[in-house]
């Protein structure tokens, strides 16, 4: 396939969950060439990208593995030999576990898609993000300000996030590049799918908006940072959870 080099490219990780997927195709169908990184699950996004490349859009799906140097490498140098350039990256890999902190054994493991998955991308793009005068959307959680009863490890590599976002604002500011963080509270996910009826009802009876957030309602949000209309916002986690935590 033929890429136009003047075209807007978007690297989006965890491309194959809910969030992640509503990203991937809003910012494509606005116009954005996107690169839908993957790690496991690639059934789903390559049909949708078939689709909408026979349509003449453009969304290659990539598998990238967050937790390995190696991977991560190669997805920005794919990105650079590819598109030439990068405009927006979007950190949307992330996994949880629902768990009291004595029952969780994959704390590492945890840490190193979410917190440090999220390192690795920033610092391997940031020289193609100067370069193009790009921007850098860090996927959060409300429970990165607030945090979650058995949800600890979890909350801790997001209100890590939040620090790295804000730090890593000031640091690449200079040089033309934005970086700000979504920070979502209880969105309709696959993820959140396994919470019991009753107390999800809890939780939506503390949210001022009484309704579950949508997938679709965090994409609008990455696609106006990313955007012209915020290019005087940086180091800012804007929480999209309906007033939950106001």
């Amino acid at each position: 396939m033929w890429y136009n080099r003047n075209m807007k490219t978007a690297l989006i990780t965890g491309a194959s969950g809910d969030i992640g997927a509503a990203i991937a195709q809003l910012f494509c169908s606005s116009g954005y060439a996107t690169i839908a990184g993957y790690n496991r699950s690639a059934d789903r996004l390559i049909k949708e990208a078939d689709a909408r490349n026979a349509r003449g859009e453009i969304m290659q799906p990539l598998r990238i593995d967050v937790t390995d140097e190696t991977s991560v490498r190669e997805a920005i140098e794919y990105t650079a030999d590819t598109f030439g350039r990068l405009d927006a990256l979007i950190n949307c890999a992330g996994i949880s576990k629902i768990a009291p902190l004595c029952d969780t054994d994959d704390w590492q493991d945890i840490i190193d898609v979410n917190l440090c998955g999220t390192i690795r991308m920033c610092k391997s793009a940031s020289p193609l993000l100067i370069k193009s005068q790009g921007c850098i959307i860090n996927v959060s959680s409300v429970w990165g300000e607030c945090g979650a009863s058995c949800e600890t490890v979890y909350s801790a590599t997001k209100g890590g996030i939040n620090a790295f976002t804000r730090s890593l604002a000031r640091e690449l500011g200079i040089m033309g590049v934005r970086v700000n963080a979504v920070a979502p509270g209880y969105i309709d996910t696959k993820m959140n799918s396994s919470i019991p009826y009753e107390e999800v009802k809890k939780l939506i009876d503390d949210i001022p908006l009484p309704r579950a957030g949508l997938p679709s309602e965090v994409a609008d949000t990455a696609l106006f940072l990313a955007g012209d209309k915020a290019s005087y916002i940086t180091g800012q986690i804007i929480t999209v959870d309906g007033g939950w935590t106001a």
